[in-house]
């Protein structure tokens, strides 16, 4: 899927034109919630090892690479355990997680941009939290950059806080900065966490 103002891979949908966009040519909008637009059900399972092959479609669709650097670390997420989101038995988004210590690392979470605002998101990022539970962590972190508002948006709304900001630090990977979503040049690693015992489940 396709930017419908170039053809970088389209990232967002538009809930009011229904065009597909990609970071650069997203903008932020307030806009009313809409209380007749329920959540559409969503399947939210562990991801097996078929899965796998459609699940590499994700990130190779927003990122280019399955290898994402966070916390100072480096991952391939066809390595880690995921939980997949499902529409009509086929993978459309996955969150990818890594234990360390007492704490999971989501190390990405992605939906693509026709299956966006239905709830998936937020179903799979539940089902980690309950997997973290069961594993008996005491939080789960996630790693974010400084221009991804939708993102800051996500966590937060579900819980997560700021923990700490890396000046710096993504436009230091990335050997300079780059544009990130609505033109906001991509530089820092904007680090959030849940403390389990606060989290509602």
């Amino acid at each position: 899927m396709r930017c419908a103002f170039c053809n970088e891979p389209a990232w967002y949908g538009c809930p009011l034109t229904g065009a597909f966009v990609c970071p650069r040519h997203a903008r932020v909008q307030v806009v009313a919630w809409n209380a007749k637009r329920e959540p559409e059900p969503s399947s939210v399972r562990a991801a097996g090892e078929q899965d796998y092959v459609r699940l590499q479609e994700v990130p190779l669709h927003f990122w280019g690479e399955t290898g994402v650097e966070c916390f100072d670390r480096e991952y391939d997420v066809l390595k880690l355990p995921a939980f997949v989101g499902l529409k009509n038995d086929d993978v459309v988004g996955f969150v990818s997680y890594a234990v360390e210590g007492d704490t999971m690392n989501l190390v990405m979470l992605n939906v693509l941009p026709q299956y966006q605002g239905r709830g998936l998101g937020s179903a799979m990022l539940a089902k980690a939290v309950i997997e973290a539970h069961k594993l008996g962590l005491s939080r789960v972190v996630v790693a974010t950059s400084n221009d991804d508002v939708s993102a800051l948006y996500f966590y937060q709304r579900s819980g997560f806080v700021i923990e700490q900001v890396v000046p710096g630090r993504i436009a230091e990977h990335h050997g300079g900065l780059e544009q990130g979503f609505a033109g906001i040049p991509v530089r820092d690693e904007i680090r959030m966490q849940l403390f389990l015992d606060e989290a509602a489940l």
